[in-house]
């Protein structure tokens, strides 16, 4: 899955009781819509992400 817009905060890089380390981040993505006549509806969608195959990713997300 692609998921594509803006950082809402810096990256952090976490660990789990058993040392086992992710990356954890989130998203937000601003859309908008039309309904038949009415006006634009604009409005976010959040998604908190995890990243487990490796944490030298955690420097290239920032905010």
């Amino acid at each position: 899955m692609e998921i594509m817009d803006r950082l809402t905060d810096s990256a952090q890089l976490k660990t789990l009781p058993d040392e086992r380390k992710f990356v954890s981040f989130s998203i937000a993505i601003n859309d908008s819509y039309k309904p038949k006549g009415s006006e634009e509806k604009k409005y976010v969608t959040y998604f908190n992400c995890s990243y487990w195959l490796g944490t030298g990713i955690a420097h290239h997300l920032t905010n």
